[in-house]
């Protein structure tokens, strides 16, 4: 009697899930979280602990006015404990919501642990005054960290058909952030890479050996081709920009005696290419730029 397979719901991405592409994506988290750990103290020893690195970024600080582009310091408000705590709480009731309350429980985890990490390096990661500094130790920015941390972990709990969305609205509040702390002097380019490192390593070590975050069912499936692929390209874009003009106001800001506001540039530059960088490789990372059928091809009749 001939009987014909009904082809399975579940996206191809999500099959074998002790094996093949599960192993790999966990792998690639792991890669990640590998290379948070490895930026945050080659980061310090270069731009911290040498004469060089310190004269190069405080020389973007002669350049921060008070009558500069953001004249509010709303974004950067918005950041307190009491908000990272609301969030967490957020982020654990949309997970049970979604029945994903370890998965939940991971992102709240990335939030508090990027956090602390945060607050605990800035006063063991002390700042030598070897080059005619004053300015105190910053490194790293804990407003970077929680602003990618948060971002982080709401895509943890979004399915993945928003997902496109959501990274793009917090990629813009994370560079907003990054660049308010730059122009209002509170940070050097460093501390904002730091952050990204800091809030990178446990998003990578979270999705490597927690909670697996999408199972491949209906509310996990991926969004409209279209839009996933010009996320892809508008990330690389900014990426490859930010950085190519920073790279030009860095040689302009060094040439002749030098120039502050070119400096100022190049720092704020160099802090919103750190941040697009970072959240494309999460974005790359979790698969969201492959544009793979969301359902199996239906397999060919079989007899028994």
């Amino acid at each position: 009697m001939p009987v014909i397979r009904t082809p399975e719901r579940t996206a191809p991405e999500f099959r074998d899930e002790g094996r093949g592409p599960s192993v790999s994506r966990r792998f690639r988290w792991a890669l990640l979280a590998a290379l948070g750990f490895v930026i945050v103290p080659l980061v310090y020893a270069v731009a911290v602990l040498t004469p060089t690195g310190q004269r190069i970024e405080d020389a973007a600080l002669g350049g921060v006015r008070e009558s500069d582009l953001f004249g509010s310091d709303t974004a950067l408000n918005v950041i307190s404990v009491p908000v990272i705590l609301l969030l967490v709480v957020v982020i654990a009731a949309v997970a049970f919501a979604r029945r994903r309350l370890a998965v939940g429980l991971g992102a709240g985890f990335v939030v508090l642990a990027s956090a602390a990490t945060s607050t605990l390096l800035k006063r063991i990661a002390e700042r030598p005054e070897i080059a005619q500094s004053t300015t105190p130790n910053s490194f790293p920015s804990g407003h970077a960290t929680i602003a990618l941390a948060a971002l982080f972990a709401v895509l943890m709990v979004t399915p993945r058909r928003f997902r496109a969305v959501v990274l793009l609205l917090g990629t813009v509040y994370a560079v907003f952030v990054a660049n308010q702390t730059v122009v209002y002097g509170w940070h050097r380019v460093s501390d904002i890479v730091g952050a990204c490192a800091v809030a990178l390593f446990w998003l990578g070590v979270v999705r490597a050996v927690g909670p697996r975050v999408d199972r491949g069912e209906r509310g996990d499936r991926d969004g409209a081709r279209g839009p996933r692929r010009a996320v892809t390209v508008v990330l690389l874009v900014a990426v490859g920009v930010a950085f190519a003009v920073g790279v030009v106001a860095l040689l302009v800001g060094t040439a002749g005696n030098g120039d502050h506001d070119a400096m100022l540039l190049a720092g704020r530059l160099a802090s919103s290419a750190s941040v697009v960088a970072v959240v494309t490789a999460v974005w790359l990372a979790d698969g969201m730029h492959h544009v793979p059928s969301t359902t199996s091809p239906a397999a060919p009749p079989t007899r028994v």
